[in-house]
């Protein structure tokens, strides 16, 4: 069933698109942003925005009017809805959130409204499922490179070496791999072409070192890097903002829509990456343009994995903040660079902060279309509400839980003079929100199947 565009529907749309592209700048273009900071932010917009109009058109045009890349094709998780006041509600609170510099997922803000509980379970165990395999890799791949390229990094400027060769050995063997050993490639013509490209870039990357400066193959391959992480990122949450319009898109609709994206966009570079922004900055070694381009990749290479393992959508901020959580452990155990309390605390943060997206993305999902019902006459009884006692214990359980989450997220207890004791505190809620989030995705799971 499918719905025309209703005014509501439109401000969902717009107040989404904003909150999704300035909450996740920080993600996805964050490294970007602060490793070209000796550039004017037009330009930066600009290849942003080529790579944004390229993916949705490519959407677009493939997924037959699509641009969410079947993201929102099974309809009976994500069933398309009519749109009505209180589903604006959810984008609203994400914008007043981003504008605080909270790290909060908009796949749970935005899209748990629209979910079934089936819906809601797979999203919450595939962005789980994310977070994990994220800091795994994150803390394996920094134990093998902190003591050898990042301490080479910070001794040598990117002018001092040139890596001839890498950008054509890491692209063909990471498209190769995709192929012959994933299968995340199924086609063997879009690996040659894949290729052909590394070897553009390799060929632009080295005739740029050679005839203007050394330190410009960096630059390629960081933007190179970046239009890959973009173009994954798009495709995973490109539903976050069209699930306010409907499944097709006629070509008025879908570029106006797109339009609006990138003047948003534009906004967003404008303010330097927005006020999530300064999260990265705390991180160790983000302004160093080949640290960023291997954050870049690895991230992008793990979006790229989840985007093939099922098309269930999924949070990629749980990602981004697994990734870099690992590369903090790795870097606190082997430098000075950051000490380990404060590696612990700063993840706990961040975890915190997290929480309490979802939380209130549930509490927003089971109280507004309640509250809405009950305006119209015709109220949602507690047991349609909540299928189960179980269930609404646990939602309970959660908001309880909320209270010293948040306290512990906003006090700074990174600054305070005995912040060793907060890590007992930081791992016993570690612990509580490991226990009550693995059993409310299991029964929220139960209840969906």
């Amino acid at each position: 069933m499918e719905f025309d565009i209703t005014l509501w529907a439109a401000v969902g749309f717009i107040l989404a698109a904003y909150a999704v592209v300035g909450n996740d700048a920080l993600q996805t273009l964050g490294t970007f942003i602060n490793s070209n900071r000796h550039m004017h932010w037009t330009i930066l917009f600009a290849f942003a925005a080529l790579i944004l109009v390229v993916t949705f058109t490519y959407g677009w045009q493939v997924n037959d009017g699509d641009p969410s890349y079947g993201r929102l094709a099974n309809t009976s998780k994500y069933p398309p809805i009519p749109i009505e006041w209180y589903h604006v509600l959810p984008p609203a609170v994400l914008v007043i959130i981003t504008r605080l510099g909270i790290p909060v997922s908009t796949s749970f803000m935005v899209l748990t409204i629209f979910a079934t509980l089936g819906g809601l379970g797979s999203m919450i165990e595939k962005s789980l499922i994310g977070y994990g395999v994220a800091f795994a890799t994150g803390f394996g791949v920094y134990m093998l490179v902190t003591r050898t390229f990042e301490d080479w990094f910070k001794k040598n400027d990117p002018e001092a070496f040139v890596p001839y060769g890498m950008i054509a050995i890491v692209g063909t063997v990471f498209l190769a791999s995709q192929y012959y050993y994933f299968g995340t490639i199924s086609n063997i013509n879009e690996m040659y072409v894949g290729i052909g490209c590394v070897l553009v870039l390799e060929a632009i990357g080295l005739g740029m070192a050679l005839s203007v400066g050394r330190g410009l193959y960096w630059v390629v391959a960081q933007w190179a890097t970046t239009a890959y992480l973009w173009s994954i990122w798009l495709i995973q949450d490109f539903a976050n903002i069209f699930v306010f319009l409907p499944r097709e898109l006629t070509a008025a609709e879908g570029f106006g829509a797109m339009v609006i994206i990138l003047l948003l966009l534009g906004l967003t570079f404008a303010n330097g990456g927005g006020p999530v922004q300064r999260i990265l900055r705390t991180k160790t070694a983000v302004t160093d343009i080949r640290s960023a381009t291997i954050v870049d990749f690895i991230y992008a290479s793990l979006l790229f994995f989840f985007k093939e393992l099922s098309e269930i959508p999924m949070s990629t901020t749980w990602v981004f903040l697994g990734l870099i959580a690992g590369r903090e452990y790795a870097f606190a155990i082997l430098t000075r660079a950051t000490r380990f309390i404060v590696a612990v605390i700063d993840t706990g943060e961040d975890i915190a902060k997290a929480f309490i997206g979802i939380v209130l993305s549930i509490d927003l999902a089971l109280g507004l279309p309640a509250i809405g019902a009950t305006l119209s006459g015709d109220p949602i009884g507690w047991a349609e509400l909540f299928p189960t006692e179980t269930f609404k214990y646990l939602v309970i359980v959660g908001n309880v839980i909320l209270l010293p989450v948040v306290w512990f997220a906003f006090s700074k207890p990174e600054d305070h003079p005995n912040r060793q004791k907060f890590i007992i505190g930081g791992i016993v809620m570690g612990m509580t929100l490991a226990i009550s989030g693995t059993s409310l995705v299991r029964f929220v799971m139960s209840l969906g199947s």
